[in-house]
């Protein structure tokens, strides 16, 4: 056995410090256990070469030797192993030069013993953690659109409803989400993205159980706004409500979102003009995947009839371009509000 064993071995152990650092951080128990380490790890080396016939005095030389090598050369091994500190490298010599100090390696029995008291320490705390793993449970589920395709990198938020956490993550490249370990409860789920309507779902999770919540998001719906206006007799003094603008839910994704192409907008009924009449319409419609309007019906009440009339009549003549779902036509429902105003 070449001597220069221990000085390669420097090397090494600088190697095992870095992925030590990495794999563990800090924590002052495991930086004490493992220079512990390296000492008994040096000690076998010695113990080896020695057992190879090498005289102990010429190896300690030569570990004096290498120690001055490392003085001289220090700032190139700023990070100096354990093997070049006075005081362990006393103790490895006092160690080498000790003629009744047993350098076999260790009996079957003692090896048996100390993987016993090993076991014995750490069945414990393998114990405990479990028992933490099992009082958790988890959440998975696969999100997808109306066309079955998968929905990436949507945002999932599970909050409990009997504790006070909340769990945010995100759909991997696959419509894939996961809450590995959670408190068990009852929990309110929520997926986003864009371009598509909030999906929502109650789930509830139990101790050492997965629960599975696959989830369809809906395309979110459309909203038009027309305001016509009518002329306002000289008798009539009550005052026009206020316009509200057309409004339009922005979407993307893989969602194209519908194009209004052809407005018909609806006359304001003259009758209803003298008698000073005015109203607002809300109406819900489905756009169908030609574009055409389907089931259009007022749902609000508090408004003249011949109102809703002029209203439905002209809308259901609406022209749009459908909404794509990943490049094919989609349903998609709709709101309409038209705003009969008696102007100056």
């Amino acid at each position: 056995m070449n001597w220069r064993m221990s000085g390669g071995s420097i090397c090494w152990r600088k190697r095992s410090r870095r992925r030590l650092a990495a794999c563990i951080g800090f924590h002052p128990l495991a930086w004490v256990a493992a220079r512990q380490l390296r000492k008994e790890r040096e000690r076998a080396c010695d113990d080896a070469v020695l057992s190879r016939g090498i005289a102990a005095p010429d190896y300690a030389g030569h570990l004096m030797d290498l120690v001055r090598a490392l003085a001289a050369t220090r700032s190139r091994w700023a990070n100096a192993p354990a093997m070049a500190e006075a005081s362990d490298l006393e103790s490895r010599v006092r160690a080498l030069l000790d003629s009744a100090r047993s350098r076999q390696p260790l009996s079957r029995r003692a090896a048996l013993a100390i993987a016993s008291a090993a076991i014995a320490v750490l069945l414990p705390a393998v114990a405990i953690t479990a028992q933490a793993q099992a009082a958790r449970g988890s959440l998975v589920g696969v999100v997808e659109d109306a066309s079955h395709a998968r929905v990436p990198n949507c945002q999932v938020t599970a909050k409990n409803m009997d504790g006070s956490n909340q769990e945010v993550t995100r759909a991997n490249a696959a419509g894939e989400y996961g809450f590995a370990a959670i408190p068990p409860g009852h929990y309110a789920l929520e997926i986003r993205s864009a371009g598509f309507a909030i999906f929502k779902r109650d789930a509830v999770v139990e101790a050492g159980k997965a629960v599975r919540v696959d989830a369809t998001l809906d395309v979110g719906e459309v909203s038009e706004t027309v305001v016509i206006v009518g002329k306002r007799p000289a008798t009539v003094t009550q005052a026009a409500p206020m316009a509200r603008p057309p409004q339009r839910i922005r979407v993307g994704g893989n969602v194209q979102a519908t194009k209004l192409v052809l407005m018909v907008r609806p006359p304001y009924p003259p009758e209803l003009e003298q008698l000073g009449i005015q109203g607002t319409v809300v109406m819900r419609a489905v756009i169908s995947t030609t574009g055409d309007m389907l089931n259009v019906e007022a749902v609000n009440s508090d408004v003249d009839a011949r109102l809703v009339t002029a209203a439905l009549d002209a809308v259901r003549l609406w022209k749009y371009q459908p909404t794509l779902l990943n490049g094919q036509p989609v349903e998609v429902a709709t709101t309409i509000t038209v705003d009969f105003q008696l102007g100056q």
